[in-house]
């Protein structure tokens, strides 16, 4: 039997928004480079322009001086690399896409302002069998930012591939899929990120017919199994939206601390475990003065006094482990990563994370409030006593201790082998495995960093006999009973203050992220039969 004939070729195809000129979609750079020719053609009825030429870096590749210090010869090999783009748009109405098909690593040549973020990933959650998903990459929006790629060669569907919880986004989806109208007329394997891998046309007209066929399917809903992974996606830099939320974020910034949005947050990635942080220096602020404690929303909101918004990633903190600046427990970290905000706008919740805009569909964001309510509706089973100003929270915690009958623990980490870099066990051991972290709501006290340091000591002391055994010989030093802990935690419970007095901490306080973690925290610790919960402390007057 004769082999059929191909008609389509894989392509790697971009969209671009807001090119007024096709030539807008190229790099300024490598529209003035000799090196890059610019022509303009024709596809079908189509004006379309093309650029291709070579890119690499000027002069001799960097490992030519290393071979010359080993051999005394001189190597003027260059890195120079072909690209290609084919730049068009399939009609002329208004605020119509412009199409990119990349060959070589024609894709550098493309103004990344102009990308169109995640349009591959996009369409192909509308055009690939969810039960012949093959690989994903996932990033999980928690404290660690864990990042992995999974494959299943054979194919299979979202739970396969362990997809589901909260706070998780999908920035990668290869798979076998099927569109009605293109060329190919068959299955085909389909990978989609910001850019397409798709079999498209090989003649003029099929080309452009195959494009307008794309632009429609984008159009429609996801495939119903597969809709929760465009519930939660980042917000891709130097596009308009980007710049919009930018200026939300500035203007939050020029108000007062007692009526801005504006909180902190816990850059954690970039902090060492082996010591809690006493004190933080900020840089390039204006005065390099060590400081007490932990950054505050006043804080930030006074350094971007009369600034632009690019300090944000100017201005520096680091973070000590001493009173005298002398064990610094941190890197110099960008202030933007310290903030915390969040704007409701066009059916979308956008929220500002570790420097990172991400965009919340509402209803994505209501089954996430909705689960957090539920959580803090359950009975804590401890009874913890009001919080009086001006109390601090080691002042609460002896007082706290001493009213429950609670073991108070220091707040020393536990190290173990497994966990070199330690953990803190909770602040207070109630009785037999139940262990409360409590937390003063502050601006200074995220809380998706006290859910995570609450899930990371229930994993340790579950499955680390050593860090059991450690914490039984503290627990009678500290003057209780070693038989409080047993061979896994029973309960975790987070006790949290209010800011402000007179007030209760209430789920609707919460951060989308810190609410993304507790529920990360809650699903995972209640599968593995440990019970999760939230104790509101009342914030009172002094005495």
């Amino acid at each position: 039997m004769a082999r059929r004939k191909m008609n389509a070729q894989s392509t790697t195809l971009y969209r671009l928004r807001h090119t007024a000129k096709l030539e807008h979609a190229v790099k300024k750079k490598y529209r003035d480079e000799r090196s890059v020719v610019t022509e303009p053609c024709k596809v079908a009825d189509r004006d379309a322009l093309l650029v291709y030429g070579h890119v690499g870096a000027d002069g001799p590749v960097k490992w030519a001086s290393r071979v010359h210090q080993l051999t005394g010869v001189t190597v003027e090999t260059t890195n120079t690399t072909a690209a290609g783009v084919l730049l068009l748009r399939a009609n002329d109405e208004a605020d119509t896409p412009t199409w990119g098909l990349c060959w070589g690593m024609g894709w550098l040549l493309l103004d990344q302002s102009h990308v169109d973020g995640a349009f591959g990933q996009r369409l192909a959650l509308r055009s690939v069998d969810p039960d012949l998903l093959s690989s994903l990459t996932r990033t999980v929006l928690d404290e660690r930012a864990k990042i992995d790629r999974s494959s299943i060669p054979a194919g299979a569907g979202l739970t396969g591939f362990g997809i589901g919880g909260f706070g998780e986004l999908v920035t990668r989806v290869v798979g076998k899929a099927e569109i009605k109208g293109l060329t190919i007329d068959k299955p085909f394997r389909v990978r989609g990120a910001d850019a397409l891998s798709v079999p498209l046309g090989l003649t003029p007209t099929e080309l452009v017919s195959d494009l307008k066929v794309l632009e429609a399917l984008l159009s429609q809903k996801p495939r119903a199994e597969l809709q929760v992974l465009e519930q939660l996606v980042p917000v891709k830099k130097k596009t308009s939206l980007h710049d919009k939320l930018e200026e939300h974020l500035r203007a939050e910034l020029k108000k007062s601390p007692d009526v801005s949005k504006i909180a902190v947050t816990w850059p954690h990635e970039h902090l060492s475990e082996n010591k809690p942080p006493e004190a933080f220096r900020v840089k390039r602020g204006g005065g390099t003065a060590l400081r007490a404690g932990l950054p505050t929303a006043a804080l930030i909101i006074d350094l971007m006094k009369d600034r632009e918004i690019s300090f944000m990633d100017t201005i520096k903190i680091q973070l000590f482990g001493d009173a005298e600046g002398e064990e610094p427990v941190s890197s110099d970290i960008p202030l933007r990563k310290w903030v915390a905000f969040e704007k409701e706008e066009s059916g979308r919740r956008y929220f500002l994370h570790n420097g990172q805009w991400y965009a919340m569909d509402l209803d994505y964001a209501k089954q996430l409030d909705d689960h957090v309510r539920n959580i803090f509706a359950k009975q804590a089973g401890v009874a913890m006593p009001a919080w009086y100003a001006p109390d601090d929270e080691e002042a609460y915690n002896r007082k706290a201790a001493q009213a429950l009958g609670a073991v108070l623990m220091d707040r020393k980490l536990v190290q173990t082998t497994q966990n070199k870099r330690g953990f803190e066990p909770s602040d207070l051991i109630t009785t037999n495995d139940v262990y409360v972290h409590v937390k003063s709501a502050s601006s200074s006290a995220p809380l998706s960093h006290l859910f995570a340091q609450g899930g990371n000591s229930a994993h340790a002391l579950q499955y680390d006999e050593e860090a059991r055994k450690q914490l039984r010989s503290r627990v009678q030093q500290r003057g209780g009973n070693e038989d409080l802990i047993g061979a896994k935690p029973r309960k975790v419970v987070y006790a949290i203050r209010s800011k402000r007095i007179g007030e209760s901490l209430t789920a609707d306080d919460l951060f989308s992220f810190s609410k993304v973690s507790l529920v990360r925290v809650f699903d995972e610790l209640e599968a593995r039969g440990i019970e999760v919960r939230i104790a509101s402390i009342d914030y009172l007057p002094e005495e």
